[in-house]
């Protein structure tokens, strides 16, 4: 089985506004915004700072639809308006004088071609110089997802049609903030190539193969994309699916409008009468990365407000070459853990699975109590485990080891789409035994901040962030040692307070009646 991917597109999302240089000309540019009308379409406007023949600065402004990877404007010239004068309601000063096309290679370059009566045609090259802050781009459907949407997804069936009766097929899409996938599977078709068509438009090829069960196919689109998937530059909401066969079609479905909302069916399981407990593991390392290591932590979090239980399964490594490895709980892959570089020579991933749906995770839909915890590199298994079958112990295992280096820095720089930084916090002295740790993440749709205190007495702990009092941890005993947490988040999930201040680059103390437990300054 094995699929064919057309060849790399885009679409102009609202992450393309910006300002945007001529590289090739002295002091000329363009503003570039991205919006949407009340009735859900995106129009482009372009504002065009150049020089006259005379060498006055002077400018136009382009304005249009868009369509995929390019905005069509036509281009407007102003004239007769002095410094500061009074809005006329009557007023109408701008006159067409031409057409522009800007379009984009990726979110980085992209070549404008003018023709106007006034300063003649021609085309140029362009490069951002500025990103949205707190807003990533992909050029996929993702970005034009609001961080305060729910998240949506749908599962829908492909009809055979009389030339291949038997045939089987299955399309699923997921949306979520910062993220989008969709996919077409099919099956009980001769071996083969076919086109995969969206709306009437080819979007790929998908290679049938022989199987174990007869012969199938499988093509996939994400956004942003990762290796082995095309770019999700379309929206398949709502457009009739197709498979055709040397254009005779023999699979076909509309997709549905807008998908259910993701997390509001049932739990994956049910934890115990109290509904709150957490146990970490660590995974077993096969030897293929010496200084690797990899832990497995599930944790019940009581219920949500809408009275379901709530609950979380984290997978993180450390200290692995950065990329994309595959997790498989039970032989079934669940998702894959980014590894990146924190600093300090180190690096970290971590994948979240939540019921119900948080943005920045993925969707909670499987019991890995009793499975087999599995993190591979293609064929090759990196570290495995057998995660334990009841977990209710309350067991806590904070792993603080030698602690997680400076991080990454000043968080996110143009085009990076993850930042992390975490310290362990210096112990005062007043209990010896005592660890702390703070932990900050930034995805492009979600920002994540936590403070973890183990091995302290029993009672509640001030957190203090450059001097402000920002929450309290409760400490509490549990058969592995007491431990408290304190969770932030921007969006916030249910179990977490809004992160409405930034601890970068401030004091970070913990303290007990006014006396400093723990003290730390968390890096920029």
């Amino acid at each position: 089985m094995a699929l064919s991917l057309p060849a790399s597109a885009l679409e102009v999302t609202g992450s393309f506004s910006g300002w945007w240089d001529q590289p090739e000309q002295q002091n000329h540019g363009a503003i570039i915004t991205i919006s949407r009308l009340p009735s859900g379409k995106k129009i482009a406007a372009v504002y065009w700072a150049h020089f006259d023949d005379g060498g006055e600065p002077t400018w136009m402004v382009g304005q249009g639809e868009i369509e995929g990877d390019r905005i069509r404007a036509q281009v407007y010239e102003f004239d007769g308006i002095s410094f500061m004068q009074q809005h006329s309601p009557a007023g109408d000063f701008g006159e067409v004088v031409g057409t522009m096309d800007v379009q984009f290679t990726d979110c980085l370059n992209g070549r404008v071609m003018f023709d106007t009566d006034t300063v003649g045609a021609g085309e140029f090259p362009i490069g951002r110089l500025t990103d949205q802050p707190g807003v990533a781009c992909s050029g996929g459907i993702s970005d034009d997802f609001r961080p305060d949407h729910m998240p949506r997804e749908f599962v829908a069936a492909l009809e055979p049609t009389d030339a291949f009766p038997d045939a089987r097929g299955e399309i699923e899409f997921k949306m979520r903030p910062g993220r989008a996938e969709f996919g077409v599977q099919v099956g009980h078709l001769p071996e083969g190539e076919y086109e995969l068509r969206i709306g009437g438009e080819p979007r790929g090829a998908i290679e049938v193969f022989a199987s174990d069960d007869g012969t199938a196919g499988r093509i996939g689109f994400r956004s942003p994309a990762v290796p082995g998937t095309g770019l999700l530059d379309f929206d398949p909401r709502d457009r009739m699916i197709e498979v055709v066969a040397n254009g005779e079609l023999v699979l076909a479905a509309l997709a549905p409008e807008q998908g259910n909302f993701m997390g509001r069916g049932p739990a994956p399981f049910q934890g115990p009468d109290d509904g709150r407990f957490e146990t970490e593991i660590q995974l077993a390392s096969d030897g293929v990365y010496p200084d690797g290591s990899a832990t497995a932590r599930l944790e019940m979090l009581g219920h949500s407000t809408r009275g379901q239980p709530a609950m979380e399964f984290d997978i993180e490594v450390r200290n692995i070459p950065s990329g994309s490895y595959p997790v498989l709980v039970m032989g079934v892959e669940r998702g894959q853990v980014e590894v990146n570089e924190i600093g300090a020579g180190q690096t970290r991933g971590e994948l979240e699975f939540r019921f119900p749906d948080a943005a920045g995770m993925m969707h909670f839909d499987f019991d890995p109590r009793g499975s087999i915890i599995e993190i591979m590199e293609g064929a090759t298994r990196l570290f495995s485990a057998e995660f334990p079958d009841s977990g209710t112990d309350g067991g806590f295992g904070m792993g603080m080891g030698s602690g997680m280096g400076p991080g990454m820095g000043h968080g996110m720089d143009s085009g990076v789409t993850f930042a992390e930084i975490g310290i362990e916090l210096d112990n005062a002295g007043v209990h010896p035994a005592g660890t702390a740790e703070a932990y900050y993440e930034q995805h492009p749709m979600r920002e994540i901040f936590r403070v973890r205190v183990a091995n302290v007495p029993d009672g509640t702990y001030e957190l203090f962030v450059g001097g402000t009092e920002q929450g309290v941890i409760e400490v509490a005993s549990a058969p592995r040692g007491s431990h408290g947490v304190i969770r932030f988040g921007e969006p916030p999930a249910f179990n977490e307070q809004t992160l409405d201040f930034d601890p970068r680059g401030e004091r970070i103390e913990i303290r007990r009646d006014g006396e400093v437990i723990f003290t730390g300054d968390f890096p920029n």
